[in-house]
C-alpha cells in the first residue's frame, strides 16, 4: 500500500466548525434584513394600500423567519459540501419558497394577517435574490481564508486518484479538501468523506468497504468522463444497482418552462437594453462610418440557420479581410476560441469596439433574436461557420439539440480564454446537464462576469 502522511494534499488545513456557523449566522442576517425591506417598501406603498405597521407587525415577522434557517439545515447547506452552485441555488430558492409560503399560510390562517402579507411576500422576493448572491460571496471568502471544506481520503490506483486530487484541488469551493491517498482504503482518523477513484466498479472490493468507518463514500468513476453529472439516481434493479438519468432536454414542460422565463425576463428587462444599444448605434455610426448593427448566419437548433444580430464592432469591410487567422491559416484547424478571437485583431474598431466587446455591450441586440425564439437567453453561444468547421461531429449534435444563447456555461467560464476543446466540454456538459436551476446559475454569473469584463476580447 502506497499512503501519504496525515495532512492536506491541498495545502488548505480544514477548520469544519466554523464553516456551518458562519453560514448561519450571515443567512439570518440576510432573513432579518429582508424583513426589514419589507417593512420600508410596505410603508412606502401605503399611500396607495393603507396599512397600519406597529412593532408587533415586524417584530413577529423577524423572528418567524428565524425558523427557515432550519430548512436550510434539512436542506444540508450547512455546510453543503460536495454540492454544486446549481444544487446550492436549486435547494435555497425551493426552502425559502416554501418557509415564507409556509408563514404566509400560517399567518393568514392563525393571525387574521397580522404579520402583514405584502411584507412577507416582499421579504421572500428579497431573500431570493439576495440570498444566493450572498452565499456565493461568503462561501468564496470561507474558501480565500481557508475555513472551508471537510477531510476527505482518496483511494485507488495512482494514475486515476491523482486525477481526482487534482480536480478536488482546482475547486476548493466544492469543499472536499485531500487529506491521505492511498492504493488500498483503510481507515484514516480525522478524515470525513472516503473518495474511490477507480476506472471501473469491478476494481471495487465490497466487503473492504463494507467496514470502514467512513459516514459518506463517494464513488469516482475516473474513465467515465462525458456521462451525464446532474439529476442521476441509483436505482435498486434486481439486487443490482442502475444509475437513471434525467434527459431533462426531451421534457416539453421543461422546455415550456425554459421558453416562459425567457419571453418574461426579455419583457421585463428588454425596455432598459434599448437606450443603451441605441447610444453605441450612434456612436458606431459617429465613429465608423456605416450601418450600426452587423447581421451573419448562425447555425441554430436542428440546424436551421438564422441571422444573429450584433451592433458592429468591427470594420465595414471585415468579412473580407482575412486579419483574425493568425499567420493567414484555415480558420477550421484553430486551436480554439482564444486563436479564432484575438485581443490583436486590427479590424476592431479602436476604443469604441473593443469597449463593446469587453463588456458584451455589441450582444444586447440579440434579445430581438430571444424574442423571436431563434435564441435563448442561456444555451451554447451561436458559432460562425468557419468555428462550426472546428467542432467534432458528436459535440455539433448535441448543440443542435438546443436553441443558442445569449449566454452560456462557457461564456461564465473563460469566454475568449478557453481552448476549443474546453468550449466543446462545457457546451456539452450544459446540454446533458441542462435544468432550470443551470439556467439561474449561469445567467447569475452572466453578470458578474459582463461587469468584470472577464476573458473578453
Amino acid at each position: 500500500m502506497v499512503a501519504a502522511p496525515l495532512s492536506s494534499l491541498s495545502g488548505r488545513r480544514p477548520r469544519i466548525a466554523w464553516a456551518p456557523l458562519i453560514l448561519a449566522l450571515v443567512d439570518l442576517l440576510v432573513l432579518e434584513a429582508a424583513v426589514l425591506c419589507g417593512v420600508v417598501m410596505r410603508s412606502l406603498l401605503a399611500i396607495w394600500l393603507p396599512i397600519g405597521i406597529g412593532a408587533e407587525v415586524y417584530s413577529g415577522a423577524m423572528v418567524a423567519v428565524a425558523c427557515i434557517l432550519a430548512g436550510y439545515w434539512m436542506a444540508g447547506l450547512y455546510p453543503g459540501y460536495g454540492l454544486t452552485g446549481v444544487e446550492r441555488l436549486r435547494l435555497r430558492t425551493i426552502v425559502t419558497a416554501i418557509g415564507f409560503g409556509s408563514l404566509i399560510l400560517f399567518d393568514y390562517i392563525a393571525q387574521n394577517g397580522q404579520w402583514s402579507r405584502g411584507i412577507l411576500l416582499i421579504a421572500a422576493g428579497t431573500c431570493l435574490v439576495a440570498g444566493p448572491v450572498v452565499d456565493a460571496l461568503i462561501r468564496g471568502v470561507l474558501v480565500w481564508r481557508g475555513v472551508w471544506g471537510a477531510p476527505v481520503a482518496v483511494f485507488g490506483p495512482p494514475e486515476h486518484r491523482h486525477r481526482v486530487i487534482d480536480r478536488l484541488n482546482d475547486r476548493p469551493d466544492i469543499g472536499w479538501i485531500p487529506v491521505y491517498e492511498a492504493d488500498e482504503p483503510v481507515a484514516v482518523n480525522g478524515a470525513s468523506f472516503a473518495v474511490f477513484a477507480v476506472p471501473s466498479i469491478e476494481a471495487l472490493d465490497v466487503e473492504t468497504i463494507d467496514h470502514l468507518p467512513y459516514r459518506g463514500m463517494i464513488l469516482v468513476l475516473s474513465g467515465v468522463v462525458e456521462w451525464q453529472n446532474l439529476w442521476v439516481s441509483a436505482r435498486d434493479v434486481g439486487a443490482c444497482m442502475g444509475l437513471e438519468m434525467r434527459r431533462n432536454l426531451l421534457v416539453g414542460l421543461n422546455m415550456a418552462i425554459k421558453r416562459g422565463v425567457d419571453l418574461a425576463l426579455v419583457l421585463t428587462f428588454g425596455l432598459c437594453a434599448v437606450p443603451i444599444i441605441a447610444v453605441f448605434a450612434l456612436l458606431v455610426r459617429i465613429v465608423s462610418p456605416g450601418p450600426a448593427f452587423f447581421l451573419q448566419w448562425r447555425e441554430g437548433k436542428g440546424g436551421r440557420p438564422f441571422r444573429v444580430i450584433k451592433l458592429r464592432t468591427m470594420r465595414v469591410d471585415a468579412d473580407t479581410d482575412p486579419s483574425p487567422v493568425p499567420d493567414g491559416g484555415d480558420p477550421a484547424v484553430s486551436q480554439g476560441p482564444r486563436e479564432m478571437k484575438r485581443p490583436d485583431d486590427p479590424r476592431i474598431i479602436p476604443g469604441l469596439g473593443h469597449f463593446m466587446r469587453r463588456f458584451s455591450i455589441d450582444e444586447l441586440p440579440q434579445l430581438l433574436n430571444v424574442l423571436r425564439g431563434e435564441m435563448s437567453l442561456v444555451g451554447p453561444r451561436p458559432l460562425p461557420a468557419y468555428h462550426i468547421a472546428a467542432l467534432d461531429p458528436a459535440s455539433c449534435r448535441l448543440r443542435r439539440m438546443v436553441r443558442p444563447g445569449l449566454s452560456g456555461l462557457w461564456q461564465v467560464s473563460g469566454r475568449s480564454l478557453s481552448t476549443l476543446d474546453e468550449q466543446q466540454a462545457l457546451d456539452s456538459y450544459y446540454v446533458r446537464n441542462w435544468s432550470i436551476w443551470l439556467d439561474f446559475h449561469i445567467l447569475a454569473r452572466s453578470v458578474a462576469i459582463v461587469l468584470t469584463g472577464r476573458g473578453a476580447w
